[in-house]
C-alpha cells in the first residue's frame, strides 16, 4: 500500500504501530443529541486524508465525507434524523433529507410524489431512512493492501406487497482515496416489483465554489422544466451563493468508454486544476444521469445523480413505458465510484479520458 509517499509492505506497517487505528479503518459509534438520537454509524478512516461516515440506520448512505479536512459534500439544514422520524407522506422525505456524500432514493419509487398501482408515493422512496439489518465491519489484509468494507441488508417490504432486498457493501483500502458503494437488490417476493435506484450524490462547498466545473462525457442534455432551460449555456459552471435563486435540473445523455463506464468530474477551481472528485458507474445499470444545480444561500449544492430513472416519478416512468421491473428471484448489480482526485496531473489525466469518451 501507499501512505505518506512511499510504498509499505503489511509487515512493515504493522511492525511500526500498535494497531491498525494508529493509521486508519473502522470505528462504529452512534449520535446522541436531538434528532439523531440513535442512530448507529461507522466511520472510515482511510490514512490518505479521506474520512467518512455510514449511517447504518439510514440505508447505508455516507452522510459525512472529508478529504484532508476539507468537507467533500454538503449537509442540509436537517442534519442527521432518526428514521422513527420519517414520514413517507408527499414531500416529507425532505424533512428527513441530510444531504450527505451519498443518499440513496428508491426502491419501488424515486423522484416527484405520484400516485401508481393504487399507492400514494412520496419524494424520493423510502430506502434512504431504513436501518439496515446484519451490519458487518471488516478490516481484512489482502496480500500487503487492507480492505475497509461496511455491509448490511435493507429491506423494503410490506404484507401482501412488494419484497425486495438490498444487499450493500461500502469498501475502501487503507491509502487509498476511492470508496466503492456494491449495491445487490433482489426480489425476494411473490410478485413482480418496480425498481427505481437513484444515488444522490451531493457535492458542497469548498469543493463546490463559484470557480468549480463539471467535466462529463455529454453527447446530450436535456433541461428539466422552463426555468432550467434559461441557463442551459451555463449547466457546468457556478455562480456565488445567491438569495432567491430556484433549483435547476438537467438530464444528461452519457457517452461510456470502451469497458462499458461513465467518469463524470467535479473540478474544485477551473483555474487551479489540482484538485476534484469523479464520479464512475457503470452505463447499462444506470442509463439515467440527472444534474441537480442548486446555489441557494444555505443551500449551495451540486447533486450529481446516476440512476436507472427520471425524477417525475413512478406513474410517469410507468405510463412512458421507462419503469423497470424486477420479476420474483431476479436481481439486479449496482455500483457507483467516488475518487478523489489529487494534483494536476491526475486531475488532467482523468479530465482527458472523459473528455475523449464524449467525442
Amino acid at each position: 500500500m501507499k501512505l505518506w509517499g512511499r510504498n509499505w509492505s503489511q509487515r512493515e506497517l504493522l511492525d511500526r504501530i500498535g494497531r491498525l487505528s494508529q493509521v486508519g479503518g473502522l470505528t462504529p459509534f452512534e449520535f446522541s443529541s436531538g434528532k439523531a438520537r440513535g442512530v448507529r454509524a461507522v466511520r472510515v478512516r482511510t490514512g490518505a486524508g479521506l474520512e467518512f461516515s455510514i449511517l447504518a440506520d439510514k440505508g447505508l448512505d455516507i452522510f459525512d465525507a472529508f478529504y484532508h479536512s476539507k468537507s467533500l459534500c454538503w449537509h442540509s439544514p436537517v442534519g442527521v434524523v432518526h428514521p422513527a422520524y420519517y414520514d413517507p407522506r408527499d414531500v416529507q422525505w425532505l424533512k428527513s433529507f441530510p444531504g450527505g456524500l451519498v443518499s440513496t432514493c428508491g426502491l419501488t419509487a424515486a423522484g416527484s410524489p405520484s400516485e401508481d398501482d393504487g399507492e400514494a408515493l412520496g419524494l424520493h422512496g423510502s430506502i434512504g431512512n431504513t436501518p439496515a439489518e446484519d451490519l458487518a465491519l471488516s478490516e481484512n489484509w489482502e496480500g500487503d493492501e487492507c480492505r475497509l468494507a461496511v455491509s448490511g441488508t435493507l429491506r423494503e417490504i410490506r404484507v401482501h406487497g412488494h419484497n425486495l432486498v438490498l444487499r450493500r457493501t461500502i469498501e475502501t483500502y487503507i491509502g487509498s482515496r476511492t470508496l466503492r458503494v456494491q449495491d445487490d437488490v433482489e426480489n425476494e417476493g411473490f410478485r413482480d416489483a418496480p425498481l427505481m435506484l437513484l444515488y444522490h450524490l451531493n457535492l458542497g462547498f469548498p469543493f463546490l465554489t463559484d470557480r468549480s466545473l463539471i467535466v462529463a462525457p455529454s453527447r446530450g442534455i436535456k433541461a428539466r422544466n422552463p426555468h432550467s432551460e434559461k441557463t442551459m449555456n451555463s449547466w457546468e459552471t457556478f455562480e456565488a451563493p445567491t438569495r432567491g435563486i430556484e433549483e435547476r435540473v438537467y438530464y444528461h445523455q452519457m457517452r461510456a468508454d470502451a469497458q462499458g463506464k461513465v467518469t463524470v468530474a467535479l473540478v474544485a477551481d477551473a483555474d487551479a486544476r489540482d484538485l476534484g472528485i469523479a464520479i464512475s458507474y457503470d452505463a447499462d445499470m444506470l442509463p439515467s444521469f440527472i444534474q441537480w444545480k442548486m446555489t441557494g444561500v444555505n443551500h449551495f449544492v451540486l447533486g450529481l445523480e446516476p440512476a436507472n430513472c427520471g425524477v417525475e416519478g413512478r406513474a410517469v416512468e410507468r405510463a412512458r413505458g421507462s419503469l423497470e421491473i424486477l420479476a420474483p428471484g431476479e436481481r439486479k448489480q449496482f455500483s457507483v465510484r467516488i475518487s478523489v482526485l489529487d494534483g494536476r496531473d491526475e486531475l488532467h489525466s482523468c479530465l482527458t479520458a472523459i473528455q475523449q469518451e464524449g467525442t
